[in-house]
């Protein structure tokens, strides 16, 4: 039995999933179905801090949660306003979530390494009365937001004179008679709000609206899994962790230290760790960690990446890591509602896979022609699920997202015969090199095939005389003795066509720039390879 049945409709070129049913009426909100569960498995532990050991079970998040959701009531918080949260993953941090869940206020998260300015942007957009942070960033967050001065609350590292979130923690009297507040706009209502990436530009805050969220099932998943996202709550990954942990129960663990191969393998083996979210760098770093093993890794199920491409090459080496364990590509996008497609194992090679349940996606070129199998062209996805769009922004959502409901991804693909998703690049990524159009990801998938390759970005260098020539920022694998001249020699061989040679040539660096999530910063990674190039000049 395929468990992502697609069909093709020839006619309208037209990729869909199965049928999408729900066990939920349209007007159920997510607080309702969170608060439930919590009520009916008191004793089911949910989350567990690495940092302070503390762990939490739906007894005891339950009560903090409504009581920071009948203080929102309280100050007359609604539906139509927002709390902000820009914290990274803490005790309290998914209690407060859920809070927000409970009075249908939406909260917008907002990743907390932002710097003043971008923390300034974003938050400008939906103007918070009420902000949560860490005391680290508190003078951050008040410089940035001192245009209307919201009351800010810190949620770790307490501050003498600013309030803590353990101020709107003390017992009430109602608090075991509390029912969460209905949804006033339906399943479309706008319940979370995340910033986009920011891969085009300054990030935008994506509205997301209930029923986009309400997942009536996890696939792989039940409150016996253990789960770990180094993502927090500003990113889908992580919300999407947050949301399986309260709704269906798994224990997720959480820590504030940033990724690395090192410490992800002693979680593991502490918690015994089932499931895990990761970005392809951090499976590359994984692969090369010697404390990686079969043993230490022996109770993983399921890994799920995406974000960008895995060479083959690093996920046959962690499937012989994780023989018992499947391992699942992703690919979607914040405003389209989450992962859209699921490829499972090494037979979908560098596919993203197949379109999941109630998802229509068709592959358009620059006229709007509809193509069809092996044709590239962007990607145009229909969720059949309310986007309502950029907060304050009708111009971006527009081009986001048609009159008819499909989204322009702005990414770059191509079905096969098995009705596999294939990512080329990013359309705004194209480059030319003598009037001849090439995507960087071709490039880099030809580099990470040297196994003394760890990581790449190809970055174009613009001249007036050539276009973009491609150059190769490249992280070595440790002990590696691999030469310039070998990864130029390598791509020439492999790509033949000269306009995806490497004639800006290769610099190597110590790690490759990347957002809090993981992603490659293509950016910075022009940036630093032009530092690195002047600097040997």
């Amino acid at each position: 039995m395929e468990i992502f049945p697609t069909t093709y409709d020839t006619r309208n070129r037209i990729w869909s999933g199965s049928k999408r049913s729900s066990i939920y009426k349209e007007e159920t909100s997510l607080g309702q179905i969170i608060c439930n569960t919590m009520r009916n498995f008191p004793k089911n532990v949910f989350q567990i801090n690495d940092i302070d050991g503390v762990t939490v079970n739906f007894e005891q998040g339950i009560l903090w949660a409504i009581r920071m959701a009948q203080i929102f009531k309280k100050r007359g918080l609604k539906h139509s306003d927002v709390i902000g949260i820009a914290a990274r993953n803490s005790t309290y941090v998914t209690p407060l979530g859920v809070a927000c869940l409970f009075n249908t206020t939406p909260f917008h998260a907002v990743n907390p390494t932002y710097d003043e300015g971008t923390t300034n942007h974003v938050f400008s957009i939906t103007k918070p009365s009420l902000i949560f942070c860490d005391g680290q960033d508190y003078q951050k967050i008040l410089a940035a937001t001192i245009a209307w001065k919201p009351e800010i609350f810190t949620v770790t590292e307490p501050l003498q004179g600013v309030p803590h979130i353990d101020s709107l923690l003390n017992p009430t009297p109602t608090e075991l008679f509390y029912q969460p507040e209905p949804l006033k706009e339906g399943g479309g209502q706008t319940v979370a709000i995340l910033c986009s990436s920011g891969t085009t530009g300054l990030p935008k805050a994506v509205c997301l609206s209930n029923r986009c969220l309400v997942k009536d099932s996890f696939i792989f998943f039940n409150n016996e899994t253990v789960t770990y996202s180094a993502s927090g709550l500003d990113w889908y990954s992580g919300l999407i962790s947050y949301i399986m942990s309260t709704t269906i129960g798994c224990t997720r663990v959480i820590t504030n230290r940033p990724f690395s191969a090192e410490y992800f393998v002693q979680l593991v083996e502490k918690y015994k760790i089932s499931y895990v979210n990761f970005s392809p760098r951090h499976l590359s770093a994984l692969v090369n960690c010697p404390a990686a093993t079969k043993e230490s890794l022996a109770s993983l199920k399921v890994i799920t990446y995406g974000g960008s491409i895995s060479s083959l090459d690093t996920q046959k080496r962690l499937q012989k890591l994780v023989p018992n364990c499947v391992l699942i590509s992703g690919y979607g996008f914040t405003e389209g509602g989450g992962v859209l497609t699921a490829g499972m194992g090494l037979k979908s090679g560098n596919s993203v896979g197949k379109p999941m349940r109630g998802v229509k996606i068709r592959i358009v070129d620059d006229d709007g022609k509809f193509l069809t199998y092996n044709e590239v062209g962007e990607i145009y996805v229909n969720t059949g699920l309310p986007w309502n769009g950029y907060y304050g922004n009708p111009l971006e959502t527009q081009l986001m997202q048609d009159c008819d409901g499909w989204f322009h991804s702005g990414d770059l693909g191509y079905f096969n015969e098995q009705n596999l998703l294939f990512i080329v690049d990013r359309k705004k990524e194209i480059l030319k090199f003598q009037g001849n159009q090439y995507w960087p990801s071709e490039i880099e998938a030809t580099i990470s095939e040297l196994a003394q390759v760890e990581e790449v970005s190809v970055v174009g260098i613009y001249d007036e005389k050539n276009g973009d020539s491609a150059g190769a920022l490249v992280v070595k694998k440790k002990g590696a003795t691999i030469t310039e001249q070998e990864i130029i020699d390598h791509v020439a061989k492999r790509l033949p066509a000269v306009y995806k040679h490497l004639h800006a040539g290769v610099e190597f660096t110590e790690d490759l720039p990347a957002n809090p999530n993981g992603k490659t910063d293509k950016r910075a990674a022009r940036e630093e390879f032009l530092r690195r190039k002047s600097a040997a000049a």
